[in-house]
């Protein structure tokens, strides 16, 4: 149980999940109800519904996501997915992903990484044409293929980085709010004036200083593209607030707090999370990872010059252009070189 202060730990926030997916899977071990579904799950899609742009060439390349279960003792990667439900709410059908995370435990060499991945990244879907990496986890829902969309984003993914992926954590936008108030806030010292809109607030300016923010608050400055560097100081600010939520919760002793209250956790918070990690290598990651000191935390973005390059469609679609050499040298920085046992 004492993994729970590092549960909710390490995007989009996985330190965040953890927390409540160890929570959700203990309060079902106490209730006997067994696990509660993503509610905005593709498997709800009625069998008549359209398929999306783009129907896949064949089903057969993306296979259900059931992976070996971990061992605890070598590299563990997830892939940490934030969605905003209210696109299903909408009528507007499956979501993209807002924001891609790539969380790696190394238990040999006692390292976690973080690589961010920008939205407008151009690749290749498996089973369909190129498109924004954001479409994936959209595509596989509307589609309805075995895995769903967290299926075909591990996918896709895992060809452009070139690292297997063996979990996902799909996290809605409203669930990472309520937790977040759930622990009291968390503390970031934001670098520039900015400008942030929380949903349903009035918008309001960040100086650059120490603040102290709420759930609202800190979702809107994770996701906010104004500022300075777009899209990528996007990604550097979210990996902050990842790392702000593993500080307040391990340092103000939040695990009697988070166990007492994990029945009413669960049911406000368990249709907001999907994952396909079991309650063992939830508690496993979270022992491992409170045992990890910060300075053992490597956080990068796949950001321009070097590894992207901005482009223009001929339809005028703005999007990034990937640069695969620079990419690769970035993923033996993060997931093979701090590794006894690479990918």
């Amino acid at each position: 149980m004492a993994g729970l202060s590092v549960g909710f730990g390490v995007t989009l926030l996985v330190v965040g999940v953890l927390i409540h997916a160890v929570v959700r899977d203990l309060t079902a071990s106490w209730t006997g109800t067994g696990l509660n579904p993503f509610s905005p799950s593709g498997s709800s899609a009625t069998e008549d519904a359209p398929l999306a742009p783009g129907v896949p060439i064949s089903t057969a390349l993306l296979p259900e996501v059931t992976p070996a279960p971990w061992n605890g003792n070598t590299r563990v990667t997830i892939l940490l997915m934030g969605l905003d439900y209210r696109d299903w709410q909408a009528g507007s059908g499956a979501p993209r992903t807002d924001s891609m995370m790539l969380i790696s435990v190394d238990p040999i060499t006692d390292r976690v990484s973080m690589l961010s991945i920008p939205r407008d990244l151009w690749v290749e879907i498996p089973g369909f044409q190129h498109n924004r990496i954001n479409t994936a986890y959209s595509s596989g829902e509307g589609n309805r293929l075995p895995g769903g969309g967290p299926g075909l984003a591990m996918r896709t993914v895992e060809s452009v980085i070139g690292v297997p992926i063996q979990y996902y954590v799909v996290l809605d936008f409203s669930t990472f709010e309520r937790m977040i108030d759930e622990i009291g806030g968390v503390d970031v010292l934001v670098e520039e004036r900015i400008k942030i809109s929380p949903i349903g607030r009035t918008s309001f300016w960040l100086d650059p200083k120490a603040h102290h923010l709420d759930g609202a608050e800190a979702l809107a400055y994770a996701r906010t593209r104004r500022g300075g560097g777009g899209d990528f100081s996007r990604a550097g600010r979210q990996q902050q607030v990842a790392m702000a939520i593993l500080d307040r919760v391990t340092g103000f002793q939040m695990i009697p707090f988070l166990v007492a209250k994990a029945p009413l956790l669960y049911q406000e918070l368990a249709s907001g999370v999907r994952t396909n990690l079991s309650l063992d290598e939830m508690i496993g990651l979270a022992w491992l990872v409170a045992g990890i000191p910060r300075e053992n935390y490597q956080t990068e973005v796949i950001e321009p010059p070097g590894m992207v390059g901005f482009y223009t469609r001929p339809d005028g679609a703005q999007v990034l252009r990937a640069v695969p050499d620079a990419i690769r040298e970035l993923r033996d920085l993060l997931f093979v070189d701090t590794s006894a046992i690479g990918p």
